[in-house]
């Protein structure tokens, strides 16, 4: 989801970086590459909710 996030010319700030790289949770790591392709800002990566 990194990689799709700087292909799509968002900048991904240093906490989120770790805090993907840090993920081992499945769920959660679907959810994220999901919301990847859809989200304006890397930061609402991470945010709770949908």
């Amino acid at each position: 989801m990194l990689t799709v996030l700087e292909t799509r010319g968002l900048d991904v700030p240093a906490d989120v970086r770790e805090r993907v790289l840090e993920s081992t949770d499945l769920t959660e790591l679907d959810r994220w590459i999901r919301r990847a392709v859809v989200v304006s800002d890397a930061r609402a990566l991470l945010a709770t909710g949908s």
